[in-house]
């Protein structure tokens, strides 16, 4: 983890449907806690942390959807006995990389190509 987020064409490298999602949720949580202020604790679950991001930075539905999407996933791979795969490893991958670009792009906020120096 740390500053530098992966891409999900670097996520899918990993063979196991386990260390993809809980990789790419770790760094999502990360992102959302650092770069969005969402609040971190034990009693803070990550759909708290995307209502904290889309009420404190204006997250587009579509990218809530996905962010819910992902954690839903994430939850249903590690609380639900029955639950040991990914339905779709590629759209889990390419719903985290339209999701990550979405909050980064956030984070850098509106581009402006002029200069003013007062």
């Amino acid at each position: 983890m740390g500053s530098a987020f992966s891409t999900s064409s670097s996520y899918l490298q990993y063979k196991n449907d386990f260390e993809l999602v809980i990789r790419s949720t770790k760094d999502l949580e990360h992102l959302l806690e650092t770069g969005f202020g969402a609040p971190s604790g034990k009693n803070i679950g990550l759909h708290d942390k995307i209502t904290a991001a889309q009420n404190s930075h204006g997250l587009s539905q579509d990218t809530v959807k996905k962010l819910r999407y992902l954690v839903t996933i994430r939850n249903k791979l590690v609380h639900d006995h029955d639950f040991n795969a990914l339905p779709d490893r590629v759209h889990f991958a390419k719903s985290y990389d339209s999701v990550e670009k979405e909050l980064k792009g956030k984070l850098k906020g509106p581009s402006s190509s002029s200069c003013v120096i007062s």
